[in-house]
């Protein structure tokens, strides 16, 4: 009893304590000078039609295990022909951070850039949402959370970071085994495609050769062929294939050949053919 009591009367000392590990601060400048880092691009969809109403975001984050402070550098939004441009000014200590190795003091300082799709449609657009069958995110936006312009951080630079979102289509997909299904593995299909900025992938996903992973999970009965439906992005190289993860483990593993989507608004004619 004593103890609970204790409890509840250094609780409101460790809440006000968490609370102020925790701090934000705007740092924007109302036009850049000329040791300004200018950061600017275009979002484009499949095909190359302009993406409006993109918000693009760039914070300064100093972390150690205790403690979080972030300022707010730069933000801007997509026009309606998909161009953004954005600028911001590094402090001498903060510039000095992120170009010169430091040893090992716990603290870590880091650009994050954000781009947050929350004004795309979801039902014409492959968003973050539509991995949530096996990741479930929260929120319609990518984080890259150690970012870093393309080339030599350098102040009075110009950075070129372009984006892109694909659409998204329903394609029917067959599958054919050579042998049994087990019922209760649990598959996936994976649907592997260029995305967001072409210069470097969100921390949150997989990625290979600048391509990222979305999963879609499915269910196969035992039988040699089927046809399900998934949803895959209309994009130049997006490719599918199936996964696998066996009963009673917890790793996905490839269960199929992988295969090109047509570029098309129906697809179809898709073949997956198990090991």
């Amino acid at each position: 009893m004593k103890k609970s009591f204790l409890y509840l009367l250094a609780l409101p000392v460790l809440m006000l304590l968490f609370a102020s590990c925790h701090s934000e601060e705007d740092d924007f400048i109302d036009k850049p000078d000329p040791k300004s880092l200018i950061i600017k691009g275009v979002a484009r969809t499949s095909g190359g039609q302009p993406l409006p109403d993109i918000e693009v975001k760039l914070d300064f984050r100093e972390a150690s295990l205790v403690t979080t402070k972030v300022y707010h550098k730069a933000k801007a939004t997509t026009d309606k022909d998909g161009n953004y441009i954005m600028f911001f000014n590094l402090s001498d200590e903060e510039f000095k951070s992120l170009t010169t190795p430091v040893g090992d003091d716990g603290v870590s300082y880091n650009l994050q850039l954000t781009l947050d799709l929350n004004k795309l449609d979801d039902k014409e657009y492959l968003l973050p949402s539509d991995d949530s069958a096996v990741r479930d995110p929260k929120e319609k936006k990518l984080f890259y959370y150690s970012y870093r312009p393309q080339g030599e951080l350098q102040l009075g630079k110009v950075y070129e970071e372009n984006i892109f979102i694909p659409r998204k289509q329903l394609v029917n997909v067959r599958v054919e085994s050579n042998g049994t299904i087990n019922e209760k593995d649990k598959f996936a299909v994976r649907n592997r495609v260029k995305y967001g900025l072409e210069s470097q992938m969100p921390a949150q996903f997989d990625f290979e050769g600048g391509l990222v992973d979305f999963y879609r999970s499915v269910a196969l009965k035992n039988t040699h062929s089927q046809l399900i439906q998934i949803t895959c992005a209309v994009a130049e190289g997006s490719k599918i294939v199936l996964y696998r993860i066996p009963e009673g483990e917890y790793n996905y593993k490839q269960f199929s050949s992988e295969v090109e989507v047509p570029v098309t608004k129906t697809g179809g004619g898709l073949i997956l053919r198990t090991y």
